[in-house]
């Protein structure tokens, strides 16, 4: 059973990571193609921030580059760190006033920080390529008929 769970975890957590990183994808390239880099930081100097172009190209870069990493499991909980960071972001400055999406609110964004938590907490899994550069720390599971000690110790 055990074994089964392990292999579930994995296609979960590679679904997400494809999916996350397709979505990645779509969205810098949407921003930068159909959008348009001026328009981009048109609405980030609007709300304050700092050279505008230049984030713009960081976050069109980071979405590109980091969801073909995730789509990979290369640097997963680094690019899902910055996808958490990313989105909250976006909810403080851009999308506080209104919950849905459809009304520019901050379901969508709360979502993909919330998957970016999870992605950094559980990695890439063992689809992911990650473990070609790091070696994942296994912690061993319980074993499920253990019925604990069997007498008080003094």
């Amino acid at each position: 059973m055990k074994a089964f769970i392990r292999v579930l975890q994995d296609i979960a957590l590679m679904l997400t990571r494809i999916v996350m990183g397709v979505v990645m994808v779509t969205h810098g390239w949407h921003r930068w193609q159909n959008e348009g880099i001026t328009e981009e930081a048109n609405i980030l100097e609007r709300v304050g921030i700092p050279d505008p172009a230049l984030m713009v190209w960081l976050l069109i870069g980071f979405e590109v580059i980091g969801g073909i990493f995730l789509i990979f499991g290369l640097a997963t909980r680094v690019i899902s760190f910055g996808l958490m960071v990313l989105n909250i972001g976006i909810i403080v400055t851009l999308r506080s006033s209104t919950f849905y999406v459809h009304d520019s609110g901050w379901e969508y964004n709360a979502v993909m920080a919330v998957v970016g938590l999870m992605l950094m907490a559980h990695g890439a899994g063992r689809t992911g390529l990650d473990h070609l550069f790091v070696t994942p720390r296994e912690q061993p599971l319980p074993e499920e008929s253990d019925p604990g000690p069997t007498h008080a110790a003094f």
